[in-house]
């Protein structure tokens, strides 16, 4: 009898912890509460960045979690709050009460809408040289398409004078554009870089960037390069059809 006692008391104890530790585990209590949206958020939490560490942070655009449209497993997710690391490569939804990131695997994300720009996960054939990643889609022809990627790169944070700034690290913005075509990545940065992938069309390339007044400085590329490549696109319409 004191047996059978005690071992229903040891079970009685345990399912009191089993719902006490539910209750007081956020995540737990969140994915519940999720319903329909509980996929996207079952990730792992995302580790904060130590400001007193870091210059600056490696999350594009802002820090902040802005609005976001999210394909995820082939299912669509709007009003979603959300932000890219791209030293990580992660992307990370906020949850609701805004309290915790967490960070979706990238293999299942097939694209996001944010910033009023288009992000892709691309993961590119070893022989490419190109990372795996976020890049941004910024244009998509039948036959061209262009991609750029903001990368950050971290690094030690000294100063000229040879001195550590209270910071220790910073993060090193890059930006670069690639174009796929043939189902090949080319890196792209003016109107010379696609005259060498297409010579047949280089005259049309010189004479649409002139007549357009196309600029290739850091802060006209975007723009100008894809433009271009929309252009490029239509020059091939043709030989698609022979």
């Amino acid at each position: 009898m004191n047996y059978r006692r005690t071992l229903s008391v040891v079970c009685v104890a345990m399912l009191c912890y089993t719902r006490l530790f539910a209750q007081e585990n956020p995540v737990e209590n969140y994915l519940q509460q999720a319903g329909d949206y509980a996929d996207i958020y079952n990730g792992a939490m995302e580790a904060s960045y130590n400001t007193l560490l870091y210059d600056n942070l490696p999350y594009y655009n802002s820090p902040n979690f802005e609005a976001a449209t999210i394909f995820y497993r082939k299912c669509y997710y709007p009003n979603q709050k959300a932000r890219l690391d791209l030293c990580k490569e992660q992307l990370i939804v906020s949850t609701t009460n805004g309290r915790y990131g967490i960070i979706l695997n990238s293999l299942n994300v097939e694209k996001i809408i944010i910033y009023g720009k288009t992000f892709r996960w691309l993961n590119p054939a070893k022989e490419s040289g190109l990372k795996q990643g976020y890049y941004i889609h910024l244009s998509e022809g039948k036959s061209l398409q262009l991609f750029c990627k903001e990368s950050y790169i971290l690094q030690p944070n000294m100063l000229s004078y040879g001195f550590r700034d209270k910071r220790l690290y910073r993060f090193d913005q890059i930006t670069r554009y690639y174009l796929l075509y043939s189902g090949q990545y080319y890196a792209v940065k003016d109107k010379s870089s696609f005259s060498k992938l297409l010579p047949q069309y280089k005259k049309q390339i010189n004479q649409f960037a002139k007549e357009h007044h196309l600029k290739f400085k850091k802060e006209d590329s975007a723009e100008s390069l894809t433009s271009l490549a929309a252009y490029c696109d239509e020059l091939l319409i043709p030989t698609n059809k022979q």
